[in-house]
């Protein structure tokens, strides 16, 4: 009976959330997922503590000059065993059980520390964004944390960029509390996914941000199209409007790139350019003159 009440509440929490699915029938699979999660999480703490998440860094390019100007700082697991551990691997599992902020604490002072690092070493200081997640407004708090690190490190509060999800803002009203705050700091705001589906000039207005980041599939699916991109064209006058910077993600051919030049876009990101790189690599682009600020 002990057995069959666990499998039952295992199979209950399976669809917890999901107001589609009323009903969940236990499969061994469930335990066994549970088992990794579990797994992973001691593994993660341990990872914290010895240091084995690393920052890769994708560039953010000029479209007019092809120049590097921004950085985004993306994690990735070096596992002693199982070597680099993507992402989607072990983000999922540290959202499910709250334990993303301690990674995104990791993240945010492993940017401050090598953005310092260049500074110290005479080199042109690059803006580097990070993600705040939703998650994080409930485990810490976010403003005091941030505006710690980059006095601790001293840094100018515009060297580090907070990406933000449209999503997260318009449904959380925490969110635009911080946001509003840490804008008023003087970090850099920018609006992650603009246009994956929440997006409404009203939220625009209301939102305090300095760059708009384009979503990947939007960008992919607007220069494709061979008409006028009217939608893509009507962005980026929104944006002149507002006096916001946009940055392109995704960006993968050079069809793309001539297409959204031609939409009058500041800043693109994505293949054609450079995919995340490991630090040592970065930084051979800086010694070889790449930027440009």
């Amino acid at each position: 009976v002990v057995t069959a009440c666990d499998h039952a509440m295992i199979a209950m929490n399976s669809v917890k959330g999901a107001y589609t699915k009323r009903i969940a029938w236990y499969e061994a699979e469930m335990t066994e997922e549970m088992e990794t999660e579990a797994k992973i999480l001691l593994e993660v703490k341990r990872a914290l503590t010895n240091h084995e998440f690393v920052l890769h860094w994708q560039p953010q390019c000029n479209t007019r000059t092809e120049r590097i100007v921004g950085l985004e700082a993306l994690v990735r697991w070096q596992h002693p065993s199982r070597g680099i551990v993507m992402p989607g691997a072990f983000i999922p599992v540290l959202e499910r059980n709250n334990f993303i902020a301690s990674l995104d604490l990791y993240v945010w002072e492993e940017a401050c520390r090598h953005i310092r690092s260049w500074i110290d070493r005479g080199g042109v200081p690059i803006p580097v964004s990070v993600n705040i997640s939703r998650a994080d407004l409930y485990a810490i708090d976010v403003v005091e944390a941030l505006e710690g690190l980059v006095s601790r490190y001293d840094l100018d509060h515009r060297l580090l960029e907070l990406e933000i999800t449209e999503s997260a803002y318009a449904e959380d009203e925490k969110m635009a509390d911080a946001v509003a705050r840490l804008k008023g700091l003087g970090f850099t705001i920018l609006m992650d996914d603009f246009g994956s589906g929440y997006s409404s000039l009203n939220m625009l207005n209301k939102m305090p941000i300095d760059i708009l980041k384009l979503d990947m599939k939007f960008i992919q699916n607007e220069t494709e199209k061979q008409a006028s991109q009217g939608i893509l064209r009507f962005t980026m006058g929104l944006a002149r409007w507002m006096d916001l910077s946009v940055v392109a993600e995704g960006v993968e051919t050079r069809q793309q790139l001539e297409r959204l030049k031609k939409a009058d876009c500041d800043y693109v990101q994505g293949y054609y350019f450079a995919r995340p790189m490991p630090i040592n690599e970065f930084e051979e682009l800086l010694r070889n003159g790449q930027t440009a600020m």
